[in-house]
């Protein structure tokens, strides 16, 4: 269960840089203000913060689970 958390958090760490990287590069354009390129900076700070609670999770389960 750990590993499974670890790579899902890896996969939604990356797709929020990757959203974010589309932000920026959206944003520069006379259409920033729409509502595509507004969702683009939510989605990737909501992957990145998620990514990390489940990175973190899943190494504090692996600790917990242990025996020593």
């Amino acid at each position: 269960m750990g590993k499974i958390m670890l790579l899902i958090g890896i996969f939604l760490l990356f797709a929020g840089i990757f959203a974010e990287a589309m932000y920026i590069t959206t944003s520069r354009v006379a259409y920033s203000s729409v509502v595509w390129s507004d969702s683009y900076l939510v989605t990737g700070l909501l992957f990145i913060v998620v990514g990390f609670i489940l990175m973190l999770s899943s190494v504090k389960m692996r600790k917990i689970q242990s025996p020593i």
